[in-house]
């Protein structure tokens, strides 16, 4: 659970679910037999603590695992599971602790075993499945309320973003216009620093106006990637030692806008990328519908290297609002080396 507001609002439910529960009992059966049965009252407990496994289980594992992911088939393997669960619970503490203790069964074992067996499976199955009727209801009540906070402050943040992309509409429409300028001054005379301008230009063009969507294509992404380390290679020349490799069939493939720059600038900025033999290493890995990445270099020790930083968190928070919990990040850092990991759902 999520919250002790969440917490305490389950705790109340199953609190009236019980009284409800016990209220029915007492009506149908015989009023002083139920008020008088030390036994009816025990059986009433085991009975309840079993149903309050199932509801956990269910609330906790199955429905956020399985019925959030849209795995119907593997939520009704474990619905099965729950009604052995509930049904070898209800067993060991009704017909073996309990019984030791007061000498009676919950069910008449003067039975076929086979009609044991079938009364024991039916009542099992039914209350598996109310108790797991209600736990999912009232979960799925409690991520509905809790998405719909998250997607408002998501808009929140985006109309914010917008405005502030608005304010500064004419600062890049300037500096673009002089970019071109210079390019087009310098394509005939030194046509590589023209090509560097067009690059350069491309770079910016790319941050400001194609990344103000939460997803951006795993091709432009790299492509962003490419020409960032292009402009420290040019800046360092020869010797420049980083290694980008890139594994796994590339396009247009949706992520988190400028989430992989990240990891490359935290290598170029507190990492060693000027040593041969200490090499940097930016490795990525597209699987089907998975993403990994990882990078490892030396720590450059004239840098302030902040583990894991404030970039990193709001990367964590961020991945958070996306991906829930189906993400991976990692860190590592040993006495000279920093290693990053992330696994995503493409």
């Amino acid at each position: 659970m999520n919250t002790k507001k969440e917490f305490l609002y389950n705790v109340l439910i199953i609190i009236t679910i019980l009284i409800l529960d016990v209220l029915g009992d007492y009506i149908i059966a015989d009023k002083a037999i139920f008020s008088s049965s030390l036994g009816l009252f025990l059986f009433k407990t085991t009975f309840t603590i079993s149903l309050l496994i199932v509801y956990a289980v269910n609330y906790i594992y199955s429905v956020p695992r399985f019925l959030f992911k849209k795995k119907y088939m593997h939520y009704f393997f474990s619905f099965i599971a729950m009604i052995v669960l509930f049904a070898g619970i209800r067993f060991l503490l009704e017909e073996i602790i309990l019984y030791n203790i007061i000498g009676i069964h919950n069910y008449f074992f003067g039975i076929p075993v086979s009609e044991l067996v079938l009364n024991y499976s039916f009542d099992s199955f039914y209350y598996t499945l109310r108790v797991c009727l209600v736990s999912a209801v009232i979960c799925l009540f409690f991520r509905y309320n809790e998405n719909k906070e998250e997607i408002h402050h998501l808009q929140i943040e985006h109309e914010k973003a917008k405005l502030s992309v608005l304010k500064s509409q004419i600062s890049p429409h300037f500096l673009f216009n002089t970019l071109n300028n210079f390019y087009e001054e310098l394509y005939d005379d030194k046509p590589k620093t023209a090509s560097d301008i067009l690059k350069l230009s491309k770079l910016l063009r790319y941050v400001t106006y194609e990344t103000n969507d939460d997803l951006a294509d795993l091709n432009k992404e790299l492509a962003f990637i490419e020409d960032y380390l292009y402009f420290f290679k040019r800046r360092y020349e020869d010797n420049f030692h980083v290694l980008l490799h890139i594994d796994g069939f590339i396009h247009t493939q949706k992520i988190p806008s400028l989430i992989l720059i990240h990891f490359v600038e935290n290598v170029c900025k507190h990492g060693i990328i000027n040593d041969k033999n200490r090499p940097a290493s930016i490795t990525l890995t597209v699987h089907d519908t998975i993403l990994e990445l990882r990078t490892k270099n030396y720590i450059n020790t004239s840098e302030i290297y902040t583990e894991p930083g404030i970039g990193t968190k709001n990367i964590r928070q961020r991945l958070e609002v996306i991906y829930k919990d189906n993400f991976i990040l990692e860190h590592q850092k040993s006495e000279n080396q920093f290693e990053a990991y992330l696994k995503l759902t493409l």
